[in-house]
């Protein structure tokens, strides 16, 4: 008997869910070789694991292309290298003042601050392109919903549109010609 080491498919639900592939992968993290020269390195064949495994050999060919495209596993001929551990994250180290505790969390605070501007910011590029796609702009899309306000008998639209009919038109004529 030995030791070896593992990556903990069960937080990943598309690996975790199917008895198939868990079992696959945990044969061949036994199986993978544990000297200098075969280090996670398996030959083995598709029918071998199936017949090892007691899977049929269509439910093994489906476990061992669910695991290539996680990057669990990647085939060079008959060989298969397993990965069997992620390059670990630095530990930080604790602050030892509350000077530096406030500097940590207002970083991260701006840290996060970031991310969700960079996923609104993604957000809004989707909206314009779609918007794009169907011909428009955000201005009129805009002008329309006020639009149908109108038309539902509300007078501030009713008064906003007649104002700015001119300037959809307008917008209206220049997305016809990008689209040509």
């Amino acid at each position: 008997m030995r030791y070896t080491t593992i990556i903990d498919v069960s937080e990943s639900a598309p690996l975790y869910k199917s008895v198939g592939v868990r079992l696959v992968y945990l044969h061949l993290v036994l199986k993978s070789g544990y000297h200098d020269h075969d280090r996670d390195l398996v030959k083995i064949s598709l029918r071998q694991i199936a017949e090892q495994t007691g899977l049929t050999l269509s439910a093994t060919r489906h476990a061992v292309a669910v695991l290539e495209r996680a990057k669990m596993i990647a085939r060079n001929g008959g060989v298969y290298r397993v990965r069997k551990w992620i390059a670990e994250q630095p530990i930080s180290a604790r602050a030892k003042t509350a000077k530096q505790q406030a500097q940590i969390d207002e970083a991260a605070r701006r840290r996060a601050e970031k991310e969700q501007y960079e996923r609104e910011q993604a957000i809004e590029a989707a909206r314009r392109e779609s918007f794009r796609l169907q011909g428009k702009n955000s201005y009129m899309v805009y002008y329309e919903e006020k639009l149908r306000l109108a038309e539902s008998g509300d007078i501030e639209a009713q008064e906003f549109c007649r104002q700015n009919n001119e300037k959809y038109e307008e917008f209206k004529k220049a997305m016809q010609k990008q689209q040509v």
